[in-house]
């Protein structure tokens, strides 16, 4: 047996006969597919002010079939076996029965057959052409800061031009005191230091991440005068917390504070930056390193 279909509709105007789909059905040997759209039962009130409640008594008849399905699905599941349409509801002619003498709240069309193997890719393809959406509507969660910024860091090419996520030794760099990590450092004449700073953190970890920032910033000066050559402005990547949180707070006094020693930059200003340096002739830092140990 090749897979048919039906759609499931609602009345909504007795006058106009307006209809709107709801569901979809398909049935083949093994398997029964079945999604409806809450969304739309959700609006079925509005649509149809004349039939006051339609909304819910569609949703119970419904959940009922996908219930029935459920069921049915399990069974054929268990045994291994093939729906046996002659004992079951789920045949094409009861569908066709329903279509033509059903006088419920819920309209079936005429069974379609489909003459091809239906799979459960099809049937979302399906159901988003006859719905109008997609069986799952999945809400999209917002990037977060360190999401946002990861694929300026890792452009192909970028760790030939610049070192990323980069250790400075408080043996070679004076003014530390422990390892410290930068974002991305690198040389083209000048010593160039990205470091991104999650400012919707905890306040104790943004403070402890300023401060590092600022005692890298102040060491590798020493560092640069040290070996005659230049340290460029230092960027922060950010991103600006919500007004009124206590994290935009310490973002605005940073800022105010820092905004004459630090450059701060945008995630989109950093996918910027490090695109240049991919494009340039900077060297990594380690290798500027190496070649004054020669």
């Amino acid at each position: 047996m090749k897979t048919f279909f039906s759609t499931i509709s609602i009345q909504t105007n007795p006058v106009s006969l307006e209809k709107v789909v709801v569901a979809l059905l398909a049935v083949t040997e093994t398997k029964v597919f079945f999604h409806y759209s809450k969304s739309k039962l959700n609006l079925l009130d509005k649509l149809a002010p004349s039939k006051i409640g339609i909304g819910s008594l569609a949703k119970k008849s419904l959940q009922q079939i996908n219930n029935t399905v459920t069921e049915t699905n399990k069974t054929v599941e268990k045994n291994q076996a093939t729906i046996v349409f002659e004992k079951s509801i789920f045949s094409k002619e009861y569908f066709s029965y329903l279509n033509k003498y059903n006088n419920g709240i819920l309209n079936f069309s005429e069974p379609a057959t489909l003459p091809f193997d239906f799979t459960q890719e099809k049937f979302e393809s399906y159901y988003l052409n006859f719905i109008g959406e997609p069986t799952e509507v999945i809400e999209k969660k917002a990037l977060s800061f360190t999401q946002k910024i990861k694929p300026a860091f890792e452009k192909e090419g970028l760790t030939d031009k610049a070192d990323v996520k980069y250790w400075l030794d408080p043996f070679t760099f004076s003014g530390l005191l422990e390892e410290t990590n930068v974002s991305l450092i690198t040389k083209n004449g000048a010593i160039s230091i990205i470091q991104a700073i999650d400012f919707n953190l905890g306040e104790q970890t943004v403070l402890k991440h300023l401060y590092e920032t600022k005692f890298v910033n102040d060491a590798l000066k020493t560092f640069a005068s040290k070996n005659n050559t230049e340290v460029k402005p230092l960027q922060i990547a950010f991103e600006e917390p919500k007004a009124g949180t206590e994290q935009y707070n310490l973002f605005d006094l940073s800022y105010k504070n820092y905004k004459d020693e630090f450059s701060f930059i945008t995630p989109d200003t950093l996918e910027q930056e490090t695109e240049k340096i991919c494009q340039s002739d900077n060297i990594k830092f380690s290798d500027y390193l190496l070649q004054l140990e020669l």
